[in-house]
Protein backbone atom coordinates (compact mmCIF):
# COMPACT_ATOMS: atom_id res chain seq x y z
CA UNK A 1 0.00 0.00 0.00
CA UNK A 2 1.33 3.59 -1.25
CA UNK A 3 2.02 5.60 2.26
CA UNK A 4 0.08 9.23 1.55
CA UNK A 5 1.98 12.07 3.02
CA UNK A 6 0.82 15.51 4.11
CA UNK A 7 3.25 16.77 0.81
CA UNK A 8 0.50 14.41 -0.95
CA UNK A 9 -2.21 15.53 0.11
CA UNK A 10 -1.02 19.33 -0.08
CA UNK A 11 -0.09 18.65 -4.15
CA UNK A 12 -3.50 17.04 -4.96
CA UNK A 13 -5.49 19.65 -3.48
CA UNK A 14 -3.48 22.31 -4.79
CA UNK A 15 -2.31 24.14 -1.50
CA UNK A 16 0.47 24.29 0.80
CA UNK A 17 1.85 21.59 3.40
CA UNK A 18 1.20 24.29 5.99
CA UNK A 19 -2.81 24.52 5.08
CA UNK A 20 -3.27 20.73 5.30
CA UNK A 21 -1.41 20.78 8.80
CA UNK A 22 -4.19 23.89 9.87
CA UNK A 23 -6.69 21.85 8.67
CA UNK A 24 -5.90 18.14 10.08
CA UNK A 25 -4.90 19.74 13.35
CA UNK A 26 -7.34 22.77 13.70
CA UNK A 27 -4.44 24.69 14.58
CA UNK A 28 -5.95 27.66 12.57
CA UNK A 29 -8.59 28.87 9.93
CA UNK A 30 -8.52 28.04 6.33
CA UNK A 31 -10.91 29.31 3.40
CA UNK A 32 -13.45 27.36 3.40
CA UNK A 33 -13.18 26.03 -0.31
CA UNK A 34 -9.49 25.28 0.48
CA UNK A 35 -10.40 23.27 3.40
CA UNK A 36 -12.99 21.79 1.55
CA UNK A 37 -10.40 20.70 -1.22
CA UNK A 38 -8.11 18.94 1.64
CA UNK A 39 -11.05 17.12 3.18
CA UNK A 40 -11.96 16.01 0.28
CA UNK A 41 -8.52 14.37 -0.56
CA UNK A 42 -8.26 13.33 2.47
CA UNK A 43 -10.98 11.48 2.37
CA UNK A 44 -10.89 10.00 -1.22
CA UNK A 45 -6.99 8.93 -0.28
CA UNK A 46 -8.12 7.64 3.63
CA UNK A 47 -5.11 9.21 4.84
CA UNK A 48 -3.93 8.64 8.55
CA UNK A 49 -1.78 10.80 9.78
CA UNK A 50 1.30 9.11 10.98
CA UNK A 51 0.55 9.86 14.72
CA UNK A 52 4.42 8.75 15.77
CA UNK A 53 6.48 11.21 13.68
CA UNK A 54 4.41 13.77 14.61
CA UNK A 55 5.01 12.73 18.35
CA UNK A 56 8.65 12.95 17.68
CA UNK A 57 8.45 16.50 16.11
CA UNK A 58 6.20 18.12 18.95
CA UNK A 59 7.06 16.10 21.88
CA UNK A 60 3.22 14.87 22.47
CA UNK A 61 1.59 11.72 21.61
CA UNK A 62 -2.08 13.32 21.95
CA UNK A 63 -2.49 10.07 24.24
CA UNK A 64 -4.98 10.60 27.64
CA UNK A 65 -3.86 7.92 29.73
CA UNK A 66 -6.84 6.95 32.02
CA UNK A 67 -5.45 4.94 35.47
CA UNK A 68 -8.37 3.18 37.23
CA UNK A 69 -8.43 1.64 40.67
CA UNK A 70 -10.94 -0.79 39.48
CA UNK A 71 -12.97 -1.03 36.07
CA UNK A 72 -15.68 -3.02 37.60
CA UNK A 73 -16.29 -1.06 40.93
CA UNK A 74 -19.48 0.80 41.00
CA UNK A 75 -18.55 4.39 39.51
CA UNK A 76 -15.90 3.35 37.04
CA UNK A 77 -17.71 2.58 33.95
CA UNK A 78 -20.03 5.65 33.62
CA UNK A 79 -17.25 7.83 34.61
CA UNK A 80 -14.84 6.11 31.75
CA UNK A 81 -17.94 6.67 29.08
CA UNK A 82 -17.77 10.43 30.06
CA UNK A 83 -14.20 10.68 29.72
CA UNK A 84 -14.84 9.50 25.96
CA UNK A 85 -17.58 11.20 25.19
CA UNK A 86 -15.25 14.04 25.33
CA UNK A 87 -12.13 12.74 24.34
CA UNK A 88 -14.00 11.82 20.94
CA UNK A 89 -14.60 15.38 20.19
CA UNK A 90 -10.51 16.36 20.45
CA UNK A 91 -7.71 14.78 18.46
CA UNK A 92 -6.66 13.17 21.83
CA UNK A 93 -7.46 9.35 22.14
CA UNK A 94 -7.06 7.49 25.77
CA UNK A 95 -4.95 4.68 27.03
CA UNK A 96 -6.55 2.57 29.63
CA UNK A 97 -4.49 0.79 32.80
CA UNK A 98 -7.02 -0.97 35.38
CA UNK A 99 -5.39 -1.01 38.77
CA UNK A 100 -8.16 -4.17 39.85
CA UNK A 101 -7.95 -3.02 43.16
CA UNK A 102 -11.81 -3.76 44.61
CA UNK A 103 -11.05 -7.12 46.01
CA UNK A 104 -7.74 -5.86 48.66
CA UNK A 105 -9.63 -2.41 48.92
CA UNK A 106 -13.04 -4.25 49.59
CA UNK A 107 -14.44 -1.87 52.28
CA UNK A 108 -11.22 -0.80 53.26
CA UNK A 109 -10.91 2.29 50.96
CA UNK A 110 -9.68 4.69 53.17
CA UNK A 111 -6.24 2.19 53.55
CA UNK A 112 -5.32 3.04 49.62
CA UNK A 113 -2.02 3.90 51.58
CA UNK A 114 -1.12 -0.02 50.95
CA UNK A 115 -1.64 0.60 47.57
CA UNK A 116 0.58 3.63 46.94
CA UNK A 117 4.00 1.79 45.34
CA UNK A 118 1.17 -0.06 42.64
CA UNK A 119 -0.12 3.03 41.71
CA UNK A 120 2.68 4.91 41.60
CA UNK A 121 4.72 2.46 39.01
CA UNK A 122 0.94 1.98 37.06
CA UNK A 123 1.34 6.04 36.77
CA UNK A 124 4.88 5.79 35.95
CA UNK A 125 4.91 3.45 33.38
CA UNK A 126 1.96 5.26 31.10
CA UNK A 127 4.27 8.85 31.79
CA UNK A 128 7.34 7.09 30.89
CA UNK A 129 6.73 4.30 29.20
CA UNK A 130 3.36 5.00 26.95
CA UNK A 131 4.46 8.65 26.95
CA UNK A 132 0.90 9.79 27.43
CA UNK A 133 0.09 13.37 27.87
CA UNK A 134 -1.49 13.59 30.95
CA UNK A 135 -3.44 10.87 33.40
CA UNK A 136 -6.84 11.03 34.71
CA UNK A 137 -7.00 8.88 37.47
CA UNK A 138 -10.43 7.60 38.40
CA UNK A 139 -11.30 6.64 41.79
CA UNK A 140 -13.29 3.87 43.20
CA UNK A 141 -14.43 5.56 46.36
CA UNK A 142 -15.02 9.18 47.28
CA UNK A 143 -12.41 9.17 49.20
CA UNK A 144 -9.53 11.89 49.65
CA UNK A 145 -5.82 10.54 48.52
CA UNK A 146 -3.65 13.17 49.28
CA UNK A 147 -0.38 12.19 48.87
CA UNK A 148 -0.84 8.63 47.26
CA UNK A 149 -0.26 9.74 43.71
CA UNK A 150 3.25 11.54 43.13
CA UNK A 151 4.15 13.82 41.15
CA UNK A 152 5.13 13.16 37.41
CA UNK A 153 5.75 16.66 36.16
CA UNK A 154 2.59 15.87 33.87
CA UNK A 155 -0.96 16.99 34.22
CA UNK A 156 -3.01 15.21 37.24
CA UNK A 157 -6.80 14.86 37.29
CA UNK A 158 -8.59 12.87 39.61
CA UNK A 159 -12.08 11.75 38.80
CA UNK A 160 -14.67 11.02 41.74
CA UNK A 161 -12.22 10.94 44.24
CA UNK A 162 -10.32 14.07 45.42
CA UNK A 163 -7.01 15.56 46.86
CA UNK A 164 -5.15 18.71 48.07
CA UNK A 165 -1.90 17.37 46.14
CA UNK A 166 -0.65 20.74 44.62
CA UNK A 167 0.37 18.77 41.08
CA UNK A 168 -2.98 17.27 40.92
CA UNK A 169 -7.15 18.47 40.25
CA UNK A 170 -9.99 16.90 41.04
CA UNK A 171 -13.83 16.53 40.00
CA UNK A 172 -16.06 14.93 42.37
CA UNK A 173 -19.68 15.78 43.15
CA UNK A 174 -21.98 17.65 45.39
CA UNK A 175 -22.32 14.82 49.15
CA UNK A 176 -23.10 17.62 51.61
CA UNK A 177 -26.10 19.65 50.21
CA UNK A 178 -27.85 16.30 48.39
CA UNK A 179 -28.26 14.64 51.84
CA UNK A 180 -29.39 17.91 53.37
CA UNK A 181 -32.29 17.95 50.10
CA UNK A 182 -33.01 14.54 50.58
CA UNK A 183 -33.73 14.85 53.84
CA UNK A 184 -35.68 18.51 53.41
CA UNK A 185 -38.09 16.31 51.15
CA UNK A 186 -39.25 13.75 53.77
CA UNK A 187 -39.58 17.13 55.90
CA UNK A 188 -41.47 18.62 53.25
CA UNK A 189 -43.61 15.51 53.53
CA UNK A 190 -44.33 15.82 57.08
CA UNK A 191 -41.55 14.08 58.44
CA UNK A 192 -40.15 14.49 61.69
CA UNK A 193 -39.13 10.86 63.06
CA UNK A 194 -36.37 10.23 61.11
CA UNK A 195 -34.13 7.38 61.34
CA UNK A 196 -30.32 7.05 59.44
CA UNK A 197 -28.59 4.08 58.54
CA UNK A 198 -25.34 5.11 57.72
CA UNK A 199 -22.58 3.50 55.91
CA UNK A 200 -19.43 2.99 57.37
CA UNK A 201 -18.94 5.49 60.14
CA UNK A 202 -14.78 6.49 59.44
CA UNK A 203 -15.53 7.10 55.93
CA UNK A 204 -15.70 10.39 54.24
CA UNK A 205 -18.86 9.92 52.34
CA UNK A 206 -20.72 8.71 55.87
CA UNK A 207 -19.42 11.88 57.72
CA UNK A 208 -20.45 14.59 54.92
CA UNK A 209 -23.59 12.68 54.16
CA UNK A 210 -25.00 12.83 58.25
CA UNK A 211 -23.52 16.90 58.09
CA UNK A 212 -25.71 17.20 55.37
CA UNK A 213 -28.50 15.23 57.16
CA UNK A 214 -28.03 17.10 60.72
CA UNK A 215 -27.83 20.67 58.52
CA UNK A 216 -31.34 20.00 57.35
CA UNK A 217 -32.87 18.53 60.88
CA UNK A 218 -31.26 21.57 62.21
CA UNK A 219 -33.00 23.88 59.94
CA UNK A 220 -36.38 22.31 60.74
CA UNK A 221 -35.56 22.74 64.14
CA UNK A 222 -35.94 18.90 64.59
CA UNK A 223 -33.22 16.99 66.73
CA UNK A 224 -31.93 13.61 65.62
CA UNK A 225 -32.27 10.74 68.09
CA UNK A 226 -29.10 8.68 68.44
CA UNK A 227 -31.57 6.42 69.18
CA UNK A 228 -32.76 6.23 65.37
CA UNK A 229 -29.25 5.95 64.06
CA UNK A 230 -27.55 2.66 63.13
CA UNK A 231 -24.08 2.27 61.31
CA UNK A 232 -24.09 0.28 58.24
CA UNK A 233 -21.12 -0.75 55.87
CA UNK A 234 -22.42 0.10 52.23
CA UNK A 235 -24.06 -3.41 51.70
CA UNK A 236 -27.37 -4.64 51.17
CA UNK A 237 -26.98 -6.88 54.47
CA UNK A 238 -26.57 -4.37 56.70
CA UNK A 239 -29.18 -2.27 55.59
CA UNK A 240 -31.38 -5.37 56.58
CA UNK A 241 -29.64 -5.45 60.30
CA UNK A 242 -29.74 -1.84 60.44
CA UNK A 243 -33.51 -1.56 59.68
CA UNK A 244 -34.81 -4.81 61.82
CA UNK A 245 -32.98 -3.01 64.74
CA UNK A 246 -34.86 0.44 64.26
CA UNK A 247 -37.85 -1.73 64.15
CA UNK A 248 -37.38 -3.68 66.93
CA UNK A 249 -35.73 -1.25 69.27
CA UNK A 250 -38.70 -0.27 71.93
CA UNK A 251 -36.57 3.03 73.47
CA UNK A 252 -37.68 4.72 71.03
CA UNK A 253 -40.91 5.14 68.23
CA UNK A 254 -40.89 3.38 65.00
CA UNK A 255 -39.56 5.77 62.28
CA UNK A 256 -41.74 7.37 59.48
CA UNK A 257 -39.01 7.47 57.34
CA UNK A 258 -35.48 5.87 56.86
CA UNK A 259 -32.61 7.51 54.93
CA UNK A 260 -30.18 5.28 54.48
CA UNK A 261 -26.94 6.62 52.54
CA UNK A 262 -27.19 4.34 49.63
CA UNK A 263 -29.29 2.14 47.59
CA UNK A 264 -28.14 -1.20 48.19
CA UNK A 265 -28.68 -0.56 51.86
CA UNK A 266 -31.76 0.76 51.25
CA UNK A 267 -32.67 -2.29 49.49
CA UNK A 268 -32.02 -4.25 52.64
CA UNK A 269 -33.91 -2.31 54.46
CA UNK A 270 -36.79 -2.58 52.19
CA UNK A 271 -36.60 -6.57 52.97
CA UNK A 272 -36.48 -5.71 56.32
CA UNK A 273 -39.76 -4.10 56.19
CA UNK A 274 -41.63 -6.38 54.14
CA UNK A 275 -40.36 -9.13 56.73
CA UNK A 276 -42.39 -7.07 59.34
CA UNK A 277 -45.57 -6.74 57.04
CA UNK A 278 -45.25 -3.51 56.82
CA UNK A 279 -46.10 -1.21 53.64
CA UNK A 280 -43.55 0.77 52.15
CA UNK A 281 -44.56 4.31 51.87
CA UNK A 282 -47.93 4.13 53.52
CA UNK A 283 -46.39 2.36 57.14
CA UNK A 284 -42.75 3.92 56.75
CA UNK A 285 -40.96 6.17 53.85
CA UNK A 286 -37.33 5.13 52.82
CA UNK A 287 -34.61 7.23 50.53
CA UNK A 288 -31.25 5.97 49.46
CA UNK A 289 -28.31 7.57 47.69
CA UNK A 290 -26.35 7.23 44.66
CA UNK A 291 -29.06 6.06 42.01
CA UNK A 292 -27.85 2.64 41.45
CA UNK A 293 -29.65 -0.22 39.08
CA UNK A 294 -31.50 -1.37 42.06
CA UNK A 295 -33.09 1.64 42.86
CA UNK A 296 -35.38 1.08 39.91
CA UNK A 297 -35.40 -2.76 40.42
CA UNK A 298 -37.06 -2.88 44.04
CA UNK A 299 -41.03 -2.65 44.16
CA UNK A 300 -41.55 0.05 45.23
CA UNK A 301 -39.47 2.19 42.94
CA UNK A 302 -37.01 3.79 45.50
CA UNK A 303 -36.59 7.50 46.12
CA UNK A 304 -32.80 8.66 46.11
CA UNK A 305 -30.25 10.88 44.94
CA UNK A 306 -28.62 10.68 41.59
CA UNK A 307 -24.78 11.28 41.19
CA UNK A 308 -24.18 12.78 37.67
CA UNK A 309 -20.63 9.91 36.63
CA UNK A 310 -20.89 10.42 33.14
CA UNK A 311 -20.69 14.03 33.48
CA UNK A 312 -17.73 13.77 36.34
CA UNK A 313 -15.76 11.83 33.43
CA UNK A 314 -17.07 14.40 30.63
CA UNK A 315 -15.70 17.23 32.97
CA UNK A 316 -12.09 15.73 33.94
CA UNK A 317 -11.34 14.65 30.17
CA UNK A 318 -12.25 18.68 29.74
CA UNK A 319 -10.51 19.80 32.45
CA UNK A 320 -7.35 17.27 31.18
CA UNK A 321 -7.61 18.83 28.07
CA UNK A 322 -7.70 22.46 29.21
CA UNK A 323 -4.47 21.71 31.27
CA UNK A 324 -2.67 20.92 28.03
CA UNK A 325 -4.05 23.01 26.45
CA UNK A 326 -3.10 26.39 28.86
CA UNK A 327 -6.37 27.68 27.78
CA UNK A 328 -10.31 27.36 28.42
CA UNK A 329 -12.92 28.26 31.21
CA UNK A 330 -11.54 25.66 34.13
CA UNK A 331 -8.08 25.66 33.14
CA UNK A 332 -6.82 27.00 36.21
CA UNK A 333 -9.03 25.57 38.67
CA UNK A 334 -7.83 22.88 41.04
CA UNK A 335 -11.32 21.44 41.65
CA UNK A 336 -14.59 21.10 39.99
CA UNK A 337 -17.74 19.90 42.57
CA UNK A 338 -20.59 18.20 39.73
CA UNK A 339 -24.36 19.10 41.31
CA UNK A 340 -26.29 15.62 42.46
CA UNK A 341 -29.68 15.37 41.82
CA UNK A 342 -32.56 14.13 43.79
CA UNK A 343 -34.90 11.50 41.52
CA UNK A 344 -38.30 11.43 43.62
CA UNK A 345 -40.02 8.27 43.08
CA UNK A 346 -42.14 5.67 44.90
CA UNK A 347 -40.74 5.17 48.49
CA UNK A 348 -41.82 8.74 50.17
CA UNK A 349 -45.47 9.09 51.39
CA UNK A 350 -47.03 12.54 52.81
CA UNK A 351 -47.94 12.37 56.62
Amino acid sequence: MEIITIKDIANEAGVSTATVSYVINRTRQVKPDKERRVLDVIARTNYQPNRVAKSLRTRKTNIIGVLVEDILAFPSAQIIGGISDFVEQTDYNILLNDLRMLDSLYNKYDQVIHQKDKINQALSFLIFGAKVDAVIYVGMFDRDISGIVANMNKPIVIAYSTSSDPHACSVTYENEDAAANLTRHLIKNGHKNIGIITGLSHTTPAQVRLGGINKALAEAGITPSDALIRNGDWQRSSGYTCMKGLLENETAPRPTAVIAMNDLMAAGAMDAIAEKKLRIPEDISIVGFDNRDISEYVFPKLTTVEIDLRAIGFSAAKLTVEKLCGAGENANKQSIIIPSNLIARETVATI
